[in-house]
Order: C-alpha cells, then structure tokens, then sequence
C-alpha cells in the first residue's frame, strides 16, 4: 500500500508517493490555475499507481488563500450584538507602519451595510442579560437570503458562553439551508472583540471556496477510483480531514507552506540539527519559517495582510520572489516580482509564449541552471529564449545580458535574505545560530548565496526537495487545538477550577480525536497556558509535559514563562505579577508510520561532465554531477551543478557538499 502526499504551487502541483517498504516516487505537474482539482490528478497520474493501492491521502491546499490573496472570496455577512457594529470596521488604533505618510488600514472583507445588529446580550462572566430574540433574527434572515454565500456569527462575550450563538447557528442553518454558518466559538473562541471578528469574518470568506473545492477534488478523485479519505493540511503543523476543513476553513490558509517545516522538523531529528531556518523557493513565492529546539515555531495570532488571525500558526513570512519572478525596469532601476510569470506562459525558457525575463531564466543563461536540465524531470529549458528575454531588458539599461542575469540573481537573492532578516533578526534571534534547509524548485539554487549574505556557515538541501513540502505531510500528525478563556492572577488560580477547566478541554479534544477514529495508543496531549506580566497586552504560550500533575505545573509555570519571555524578548521581570488569559490544549494522533527517505544510488556511472557557470563576474568550468551518482558519505567540491530531476543545486567556489544519513546534502565552507 501507498501513502500519497499532494502540494499545490504556484507554478507546479508536486506528489510523493511513500510505500510500506519505504520507497519514494514522486511526480510534477503544472498547476492547472482556476482548475486545481485537475492539477492534483495528473500529478497523482504522474506517480503511476494503481488508484486502490493508495490507503491514505493528504493534500496541501492554496484555495482559500489565494482566494483571500486576490479577494475573489465570497460575499458574507456579519451578525453581531446591538452596539458593536463598527467594532470590525474601526479595528485597532495603532499605526504598524507610522513612518508611512500614506499608510491606509487593512481593508475589511465586509462593508458595513452587511453587518446586522441583535438585541442579545451576554454578560463577561458568560451571564444571559438578554434572550436572543427569534422574532429579529427571522427579519434578519429574511435581509441576508438570496444575497450572501455565508454568514459569519461573532457575539460579545460568546468566548465564555456560546449559547447565544449556537442558537443563531441552528436557526439559521435551518432558515438558509444553502448559506454557509460559521459562528466564532468554533473558529476562534478567545477574547479581543476585533480579532475574534476577523478571524470569523475571513473563516467564512473563504469557506464557501474551500467547501466547493473539497468538494470538486473528492469527485476527481472517485472518478480515477482512489478511495482513501482525503485530509488537509493545517496552518497549525498537523492534518485534518475533510469535512473538518469545511468547518474550519480558517486553518487551510497556510495549507501548502507548512508541510515543508514540518518536514524541517523530521530533517532537524535525523541530522541532530536543533535550529533550522527553513526556506522554500518554488515558481512564484519564497516561504521563510523556523525550526527551533527540533519543534515548529507557532504562533497563536498571526495576521495576514494587516487583518488579524487567531488562530495557531507555523510563523512564516511569504514575499512573491521565485522562479518565474519576472524583472522589469520601473523608474529607471532594475525590478525583480513580486508579478510572476506562473505556470502559463511561465518563464521565457518554458517556450510557451514567455517574453520577459525572469529568475529562472536568468539561472538558465548563467549556466547555473544547465541546458541539459528538465524541469519537472520532462519540461525542456530554451536558453535562446532566455537571451531574448534578458535582451528585452538590457538594451534600455545599455548592459550586457550577463550583468543582466547576474542583476536579476543579485536583486532576488537580497529579497530572500531580508525575508529571513524579517523573521529573526526584527523578533530578536541571531539568524548565524541556524543552518539553512532550502528546497522547493529553485531554493537549491540559491541557497548557498542565501547563506553567504547571512552568515551561516551550513546549507541542508533535503532529499527529494522539489517536492519536500508533499513529503513533510505525509510525517504530520493529526492535529486540533482547543482554547478557554480563563483570567486569573497566576498565583491566585484555584487548583480544583483549573483541573476541571483543562479536564474540560481534555474531554472536547478527546471527543475530535475519536470521531476521527485515532486510536487511543495513539493519542497524545499537550496543555499549554498564555500567560503575560500585569500591565501587558499581549501574552507569551508556556506549554508543559501532560504528564505532569496539575499541581506541579502550576508550580513551574511561572519559571516557565521567565524563560520563555526572557528567550523571545531578551529580558523578563523576575517577581513581577503574572495573569493567565487562556489555556490551551493541543490534541495530537499521531501518525505512527516512519518513513525512510533516501535517494536511489543508481547502479551505472555516468560520464563526468563539465560546463561553464557564471559567478563573481566570470564564466567558471564547473563540474555538472546527476544526484543519484553520490554514495551516502561521498562528497562534491565547488563550483558544481548537482542535477536531479525535481531542482537544481548549485555548489559555489569555496563550498563542500556531503551527502549524509538519508540522502541529505549537507553544505559547508571549505575555505
């Protein structure tokens, strides 16, 4: 039987195949954009497997962000209580970019004229003060049939008590049986009136889209006669399955990102490499996350676009810069992305009606992407077409296409080093304690540089990179996290409420694991508390073993959370107060499969080739070696071009590569 992991991209739609003998076969195929269900298919076609031989699926999907992205979601409304109206439409005070004379506020998903008022009211302590009115909500129902795709429901004070909005959510899913429900205590059950409407609000934005699409794939998928379940990918690091996805549409933004953290993670455990920076390059996007401690950094807020998310994340930060990036000149001055080229008519070199230049047309006409290389392992690269492209650009700059190429490289490569400054450097952490894990498509490529300009002194390139982000689904667990508001003086805490406010959690998080049908051996659970100084405003996630007895957590917490506040902040305030404003609870099934990933070392050898490759201003003979041709425990010195048929690596002067334990590439000075 199979494992099969599916990632969709901007530009390629990859699939991993893992079978219960370890063996690894993957597959790429051009993302078929308005289409995705199609893309998924050929790839899982490109994998040639027996559909019945495939026992469990999982996909990572862009859908609801790319429908967030381009604001091409559905049309919803807002149901909130008398007074607050204008809670989601005046957000926050606060300035982000405060040196921006012409900085305007996210703008919201809902305009105001969608945004109806109830006369209910429940109290802080989760008090009815007044009954929800039947008689107003079947007016207001009455205004939302047959002009909105889905309803979003964020009461006040529905975080202590949800009985109000349970019963808007019955009436109006009975009422509008074709409008989508989305109430906010199942989305984002916290505290902070304006993030808990956010994250409501673009929950439901995007879960008429990703209801349609789960839906369209699952046809797809019958028609070729697969019959595994499918399961989505989580923002939170772990999978879900499907019918909860429609449910919590929220946690599929980051659906495709993750798997390659999550992947990171795996690398970290079998190379003993405990700070990982995980870059993933692929045709139209860069995605930067961190790997700390051998765990996913995540988040319980985020925010996309200036609109706040609560909801656990893997942080990672995203600019448009890949592969198909495309170079102008704007103001005089050479440009490369965020507009890309995509998979139609994508780079110049594609051949398929491409004229401006970009990146990886650029690699291609510096010998750094080889002539001989198929992208895909079946796609032809056209260098002539490359030229053109960069000519294109370079006769209004009065350059060279070399000094074009290499400008265009320059140019993206300092885009990427910032994204990764971005993420570490503006939170506080020394980006020279980490080593570089770059994959996707086009990370390979410019890794090395990558870590030149950051000073890092290692670059893991995975096995099987161009693909990793499908191959880190397959080792996510299972995963779904609970929140309850509880406020209180850290030392102030009632010992018998705390236990049953966490027996509580434990129960819910519990009854998700068994309606899934994860074995209890294989269940796991791990309580965490936000906790903060008095006087701040936001708070720092201690977690603890579950293991451990109430009692005694209670007893650490608070050395947990000087540690923490002093690692992520470098300082912390020994003695002062601490509140505690949500506890939380993160239920694990995991997996229980490991797979093995190596690469084949193939039996026959191949005739060393050499080839000039531009670098620092001058064409150098480098040697172009297949990845299949190094022994585990071999290695390569720069300059070199290692070929396979999912990337592209590239080995500078100076650098050494060993291939290591799993068939990862490690990279180190050698000078």
């Amino acid at each position: 039987m199979n494992r099969v992991g599916v990632d969709i991209g901007g530009t390629f739609t990859d699939a991993i195949s893992i079978s219960s003998d370890g063996r690894i076969s993957t597959s790429k195929s051009l993302t078929t954009s308005g289409r995705l269900a199609d893309g998924v298919v050929n790839a899982i076609s490109g994998l040639e497997l027996a559909s019945k031989e495939i026992d469990y699926f999982v996909h990572g999907t862009t859908a609801g962000l790319n429908a967030f992205l381009e604001r091409r979601g559905s049309r919803i409304a807002l149901i909130t209580t008398k007074g607050f109206r204008d809670v989601y439409q005046i957000g926050r005070a606060n300035r982000p970019d405060m040196y921006n004379l012409k900085y305007q506020s996210p703008k919201p998903l809902i305009p105001r004229s969608d945004i109806f008022e109830m006369n209910e009211r429940m109290s802080p302590e989760g008090e009815t003060i007044l009954e929800v009115d039947l008689k107003e909500l079947e007016s207001i129902a009455g205004r939302i049939e047959g002009k909105f795709d889905a309803v979003a429901i964020v009461l006040l004070h529905s975080y202590k008590s949800a009985e109000h909005e349970i019963q808007v959510e019955k009436f109006l899913s009975k009422r509008l049986p074709s409008v989508l429900v989305v109430p906010s205590h199942q989305v984002a059950p916290e505290w902070r009136e304006y993030e808990r409407t956010s994250t409501t609000a673009l929950s439901a934005y995007i879960a008429p889209i990703i209801d349609e699409y789960l839906l369209q794939l699952g046809k797809k998928l019958e028609e070729i006669g697969m019959r595994a379940p499918i399961r989505v990918m989580q923002s939170n690091g772990g999978v879900m399955s499907a019918s909860t996805a429609r449910a919590k549409a929220i946690q599929t933004l980051f659906s495709g990102p993750v798997g390659g953290t999550i992947a990171g993670v795996e690398i970290g455990k079998k190379l003993d490499f405990d700070k990982l920076i995980c870059v993933d390059m692929g045709g139209t996007s860069f995605d930067v996350s961190l790997v700390i401690d051998k765990k996913a950094d995540v988040e319980s807020q985020t925010e996309l676009q200036g609109l706040p998310i609560l909801s656990p994340t893997v942080s990672m930060h995203t600019i448009g810069a890949g592969g198909g990036s495309i170079a102008y000149l704007a103001g005089g001055a050479l440009r490369v992305g965020p507009r890309s080229a995509g998979a139609m008519p994508g780079p110049a070199c594609y051949g398929r009606g491409g004229s401006e230049p970009t990146v990886t047309d650029a690699n291609l006409f510096l010998g750094r992407l080889p002539q001989i290389a198929k992208l895909g392992g079946n796609l032809p690269l056209d260098s002539d077409a490359s030229q053109r492209a960069l000519d294109s650009v370079g006769t209004q700059l009065k350059l060279a296409p070399e000094e074009v190429a290499s400008g265009i490289i320059s140019i993206v490569n300092a885009a990427m080093a910032n994204a990764i400054r971005e993420i570490t450097v503006s939170r506080g952490i020394d980006p020279r304690d980490f080593s570089l894990v770059a994959f996707g498509g086009a990370g390979p490529l410019h890794a090395i540089a990558i870590a030149e300009e950051l000073e890092l002194k290692s670059v893991v390139i995975p096995a099987n990179p161009g693909v990793l982000s499908a191959w880190g689904m397959l080792q996510a667990d299972t995963r779904h996290d609970q929140v309850l508001n509880f406020y209180s003086l850290l030392h102030e805490i009632s010992l018998p409420q705390f236990e049953e406010a966490l027996k509580k959690l434990r129960v819910q998080s519990k009854e998700i694991l068994d309606s899934e049908s994860i074995p209890v051996n294989l269940q796991e659970f791990r309580p965490a508390v936000d906790l903060r100084y008095v006087g701040q405003e936001y708070t720092v996630t201690v977690e603890w073993s579950d293991e451990w007895s109430v009692a005694k957590a209670l007893a650490e917490l608070p050395n947990m959370f000087e540690a923490e506040h002093l690692s992520r902040y470098g300082h912390n305030n020994p003695g002062e107060s601490i509140e505690l404003v949500n506890i939380r609870m993160s239920a694990l099934g995991l997996n229980g499969i490991t797979s093995e990933q190596y690469l084949p070392e193939s039996e026959t050898k191949s005739e060393e080739m050499v080839y000039p490759v531009y670098f620092n201003k001058e064409w150098t003979d480098s040697k172009i070696i297949q990845r299949d041709q190094v022994k585990i425990g071999g290695s390569v010195a720069g300059p070199a071009v290692i070929l396979e048929p999912d990337c592209t690596t590239l080995l500078h002067p100076g650098w050494q590569a060993k291939v290591a334990v799993g068939g990862h590439i490690v990279i180190s000075r050698s000078i």
